[in-house]
């Protein structure tokens, strides 16, 4: 296996194309190229062509970066519409006794990739969340290698949409001569990029707020819980601005990115930008109230929708390290102010910095690059992401080999999700110790963040009533003197 990665981020504002060296101490980023996008739209390409040449162009500039040709490019996934549905399985193994190893395991995850779906829908990841057999119940892959038992069941997540977003990338890679390597959501790689250790374990939302999309992933134990695709992002905010002030979407833009604050309460009133062209042609005007409720209001309602995701999955009280913001959006003053009182969790903007080894290009470390440099991650150094190497998958051997485990080692069988496996009393006496466990550590916690919450509340009321007492301060008579004048 070569020691270097290639990644594309086929990304609604720019398509990316980064290349990583596994070092002694971690993975460093030796090339980064990218972009404006052509051809794609809310992540999904509709222009194959203009994709291609914009693909060709980026592989030529990295050529230049490299010491060995590029040979597989791993590559996200992303698109309007993303799926998840629970599915456990059940397997007999046909030797009890024997020790369950790494490849047994990954075996039986493999073949979740071949689960049939409707229509023309596919496996985009399947992501073990427990494991269990006769003696133990609800036990993480850690555990259960080395362990033994006759009956073995696996509880997957599986994460699928349209086949076409899968084939419409492995097509350009292709007639590019290039191998398609893994296909990853977006959303876990740019989690794998920024995300710190403890936050993984402990729990957190990563909000990756892009153009035409916002990816939300949520982590909890190193294991991905849930992930979901909200249809709108940062071009959405520039559609308003263009709108509201009836501009140019370039200026709409460029007004976005250089004051497009998100909290009203900071605007100074009366202050408005007139926007000249290189001839000193007025191209329109727009008070600085108006833009900033404008970027607020439109902001408000990605983070009210990213909370609704995050409340749906079941992990609003278990995300103990809260939400972390990245993606282009997260450049916006008041970002951070904004969601905190939004998402009602504690908020940080981050880039991928910690994953990365010291002496990686500079361009790597910008928010911009968060997925791209994450799937190059996964490419290395799988953490979060279990998705099959499609070039693998081509290969007849490989398939040879997984159809060989598959009759020496166990029979597998899917358990109906609409009903329980059958348990027996002692099965169920541990489950309900297990789930009783788990449901007062979720109540010990629960009520840890109320109380956060509340000397939170309580020190903002403090502060509000000193402010009170102090009465205006001499900026809030200026310019209130300014207003009555």
């Amino acid at each position: 296996m070569s020691r270097f990665a290639a990644a594309l981020d086929f990304g609604s504002s720019k398509i990316a194309l980064a290349v990583g060296e596994k070092t002694d101490s971690g993975v460093r980023i030796i090339s980064y190229h990218d972009v404006p996008s052509a051809g794609i739209e809310s992540g999904e390409i509709v222009n194959d062509f203009k994709v291609e040449e914009v693909v060709r162009g980026l592989v030529e500039q990295a050529k230049a970066d490299l010491p060995e040709e590029i040979d597989s490019v791993t590559f996200g996934l992303s698109g309007r519409v993303l799926h998840s549905k629970n599915v456990p399985i059940q397997i007999t193994r046909r030797d009890p006794s024997s020790y369950i190893l790494e490849e047994e395991v990954r075996q039986i995850t493999r073949a979740r990739y071949k689960t049939p779906l409707e229509g023309d829908e596919i496996v985009f990841e399947a992501v073990p969340q427990k494991y269990s057999t006769e003696d133990r119940i609800g036990i993480t892959y850690d555990e259960i290698i080395g362990m033994v038992g006759g009956q073995l069941e696996v509880d997957f997540k599986l994460f699928y949409g349209r086949r076409s977003l899968r084939d419409r990338r492995v097509n350009v890679l292709q007639k590019l001569e290039l191998k398609p390597g893994k296909a990853i959501l977006n959303g876990i790689a740019s989690a794998r990029a920024v995300l710190s250790r403890p936050e993984m374990e402990n729990g957190v939302a990563l909000v990756d707020i892009g153009k035409g999309s916002t990816e939300v992933a949520i982590i909890k134990d190193n294991i991905v819980r849930h992930v979901a695709i909200i249809p709108f992002g940062g071009e959405s905010v520039t559609t308003d601005i263009k709108n509201v002030a009836n501009i140019t979407r370039d200026w709409a833009e460029m007004v976005k990115l250089r004051h497009g604050r998100c909290c009203e309460e900071y605007a100074i009133e009366n202050k408005k930008l007139v926007l000249k062209s290189e001839n000193e042609t007025v191209e329109g005007e727009l008070e600085m109230s108006l833009l900033i409720r404008t970027v607020e209001a439109r902001l408000s309602e990605i983070l009210d929708a990213v909370r609704y995701v995050i409340e749906q999955s079941g992990y609003a009280r278990r995300i103990s390290s809260g939400v972390v913001i990245t993606g282009g959006v997260s450049h916006h003053e008041d970002l951070l102010q904004l969601a905190s009182s939004l998402l009602g969790q504690k908020v940080r903007l981050a880039a991928p910095q910690g994953a990365i080894d010291n002496g990686s290009v500079e361009e790597a470390y910008d928010v911009y690059a968060s997925t791209v440099v994450g799937l190059v991650l996964e490419a290395l150094d799988p953490m979060l992401s279990h998705a099959i190497d499609l070039s693998e998958e081509a290969k007849p051997a490989q398939q040879a080999e997984a159809q060989r485990i598959q009759d020496t080692l166990f029979e597998e069988e899917k358990v109906n999700e609409a009903t329980e496996p059958t348990l027996s009393n002692r099965e169920m006496r541990e489950r309900r110790k297990e789930e009783e466990r788990r449901a007062k550590e979720e109540e010990r916690r629960a009520k840890e963040e109320r109380k956060r919450l509340e000397k939170e509340r309580k020190a903002a009321e403090d502060e509000r009533k000193k402010k009170e007492k102090k009465g205006p301060s001499f900026i809030d008579m200026l310019f209130s003197d300014n207003n009555n004048a």
